[in-house]
């Protein structure tokens, strides 16, 4: 019985000893507190429990759809919170609700040496609890966001596995329960790629980051996607420099990506989908941490804008923050 109350005891400490530190601004980002569980191979577990609620005066939709019959809004709170058109819904009413599917956990592999070898491997398996499938506040289920394994040296690093996007790589600290701006001015998810990174010192303290990836090039697996049928990958680089300063790294990035899906209307040619980003962060001071993202292309709908995939259609989005 005591070590049963004992090994309870030492698992809540540890959730609530994380979930203290996960701030709003680490919402969407890694998190830098962890717990190491071995002391032979460096395996951390970390994580944070997180428990939103929301009040509205008006409606939201899920995706910003139609539901074809009835003509309603799809509203779910997982989704991605705009108003409804009163016009089209007949009524707009307050609503109450609130959700713990932000809470995450994890584990990661420092990069380990395995015995003196001249490189390293690592390694991450993290999870939260977004469901769009099963909407019951109550029984929301398990959800990879990130699964990868990686082998690198002093400057270089491969990975395989699924990572965030090497585009438009800075996310946003909203509360939008799961949103991330995203279809609102934010661009670039997670996906399946393979990425090779490599870093260069340049003077005494600055980093240039140069990294491509070959990546899945649709929102889903399913054999039939409009990306997946095209046989040709999604292709990503991106350019960055990384500057240390008092209050944190400041990071400035240009990214690109290229990917090909068949075209909305049957016969058609394929439609390119394409985008350049511009991606700053400026940590200036503890309390004074500005960041933005602007982004242009052709039919991101793959990395969550508005625009489609299958139909050329052009993209011009952006968000900034103040955290």
């Amino acid at each position: 019985m005591k070590r049963i109350l004992v090994i309870t005891l030492a698992l809540a400490s540890m959730l609530f000893a994380s979930a203290s530190y996960a701030g709003t601004s680490d919402i969407q980002t890694d998190q830098s507190e962890k717990i190491s569980l071995s002391t032979k191979v460096p395996v951390n577990l970390y994580g944070f429990i997180s428990a939103e609620g929301m009040y509205s005066d008006s409606q939201l939709s899920s995706f910003g759809t139609l539901n074809n019959t009835p003509a309603s809004y799809n509203r779910t709170m997982p989704g991605f919170n705009r108003v409804v058109d009163e016009a089209v819904e007949g009524n707009n009413d307050a609503f109450i609700s609130g959700t713990v599917q932000n809470t995450r956990f994890g584990f990661d592999l420092e990069p380990y040496d395995f015995g003196g070898k001249n490189f390293k491997v690592d390694a991450r398996l993290e999870m939260d609890f977004f469901s769009t499938t099963d909407l019951s506040a109550a029984s929301v289920r398990p959800r990879i966001r990130r699964a990868y394994a990686g082998i690198g040296g002093e400057k270089w690093h491969v990975l395989f596995g699924q990572e965030w996007d090497l585009f438009s790589p800075l996310n946003t600290a909203t509360l939008n329960i799961g949103g991330n701006l995203w279809q609102q001015g934010n661009t670039g998810f997670r996906r399946p790629q393979i990425a090779f990174t490599y870093k260069f010192n340049v003077g005494e303290k600055s980093k240039i980051e140069a990294a491509a990836s070959v990546n899945l090039p649709g929102n889903s697996m399913a054999l039939n996607d409009s990306g997946n049928t095209t046989g040709i990958p999604m292709l990503q680089g991106r350019m960055g420099f990384l500057h240390p300063l008092s209050a944190g790294m400041m990071k400035a990035y240009i990214s690109a990506v290229y990917a090909k899906h068949n075209n909305a209307a049957a016969g058609s040619a394929k439609v390119n989908n394409w985008g350049l980003a511009a991606s700053l962060e400026l940590p200036v001071h503890k309390l004074f941490n500005p960041s933005a993202e602007f982004q242009y292309g052709y039919s991101l709908g793959s990395m969550l804008s508005l625009a489609s995939d299958t139909t050329r259609q052009r993209t011009i989005s952006g968000w900034g923050q103040i955290k």
